[in-house]
């Protein structure tokens, strides 16, 4: 084998592993955005064994080239997204819970402040 064939199943490879990763981002969102928070974090735990695949592959100049740039690019926007939707539901979550903490004092000084005698 060339060293120029070489290189070219390297960036293969590399580029693949990438593609897959971008995959499991965009599912990660998809399933954000449909709150399978159990599927999500499925999901996130199978990007997370890829990264370290990547991180120990020889990335043969793949991450500077057009095509990795323009993948890597679409990875960061979408990673973007699901950092937004889950700002968005932890503030919707505190927002719940301080309503609900709001009825439940004030239920309980209703009741409390209740004259009990018929």
């Amino acid at each position: 084998m060339l060293p120029g064939q070489l290189a070219t199943n390297v960036d293969k490879t590399v580029q693949a592993l990438w593609q897959d990763y971008q995959f499991l981002t965009k599912e990660m969102k998809k399933f954000l955005i449909e709150q399978d928070m159990e599927l999500f974090n499925d999901l996130m735990n199978q990007r997370e064994r890829l990264q370290a695949i990547i991180d120990q592959t020889v990335d043969g100049g793949f991450k500077v080239s057009p095509q990795g740039r323009s993948l890597l690019s679409e990875i960061q926007q979408v990673n973007q997204d699901i950092t937004d939707n889950m700002q968005r539901q932890i503030n919707s979550s505190k927002r719940q819970h301080q309503v609900s903490e709001a009825y439940g004092a004030a239920s309980t000084t209703a009741v409390s402040q209740m004259n009990w005698k018929r």
